[in-house]
């Protein structure tokens, strides 16, 4: 009577034993399918956030490429003036001896015998002179003092300039990375929420994987207790014939 008992609750057990096993196969499969989405909304999440970064990237790229255009065409509007300028604007009459002698010593020079012709020496004499006249000295100087004033203006407006570009690129940069991590925790806020349910899915998965290992184990081992029992009694058996 006690062989049959042990001999039934063997084959109990070992429909349990099947059944938890193919629950722990079922289990372990679920579990892979879940883990497999949480990482497609991990990945789909952080090429939304490669996104941000890059045009961030273009933004601040942009910006920094538009200041510097802007600045290097404010600096080529405020190119020191020559001398030869201020000299044209307050004593034009001069300026253009001035200039007629380099013209005329230019083409002289290129001229026959060059530098040494006459024509180019008699006309460097006069330029010489003309150099050491009263009325050039008076225009250079005060051309000069002209140009003086106006380039250190000219300096100042570039550093102005600059100053400008650089606040201005600043406090761009600055709102766009403001803006980027605004953006950046709004994306993980809607990331927690996506993988909220399937986190908790997980979860319970996990719960339940423990809990069917934990009675698959204990119906095994009784099933073993149960088998060692069961060949013990059939090993004390009497033997008829012997």
């Amino acid at each position: 009577m006690a062989y049959l008992l042990l001999l039934h609750q063997k084959m109990s057990l070992k429909r349990k034993v099947n059944k938890l096993t193919l629950a722990q196969t079922s289990i372990g499969t679920r579990k892979d399918r879940i883990t497999k989405r949480i990482e497609n909304v991990q990945k789909c999440y952080a090429r939304k956030q490669s996104k941000l970064e890059a045009q961030a990237k273009r933004m601040t790229s942009m910006t920094n490429s538009i200041m510097n255009n802007y600045s290097m065409a404010a600096s080529q509007q405020l190119q020191m003036m020559p001398i030869e300028y201020f000299m044209k604007q307050s004593h034009g009459k001069v300026y253009e001896e001035y200039m007629q002698y380099q013209e005329n010593l230019n083409k002289y020079a290129n001229g026959e015998g060059g530098t040494e012709s006459q024509l180019y020496k008699d006309e460097y004499a006069k330029y010489q002179k003309f150099l050491q006249g009263d009325d050039y000295k008076t225009a250079y100087q005060q051309a000069q003092s002209a140009q003086m004033q106006a380039n250190q203006a000219m300096a100042m407006n570039k550093q102005m300039v600059q100053q400008y570009t650089s606040t201005m690129t600043t406090n761009f940069n600055d709102q766009v990375s403001i803006w980027l991590e605004a953006q950046t925790q709004a994306l993980e806020d809607e990331e927690q929420m996506a993988l909220a349910p399937l986190n908790e899915e997980d979860t319970l998965i996990d719960i339940e994987q423990a809990s069917n290992e934990a009675q698959l184990s204990y119906a095994q081992s009784r099933l073993e207790s149960i088998e060692s029992a069961l060949q013990s009694q059939t090993q004390e058996a009497p033997k008829f014939g012997a």
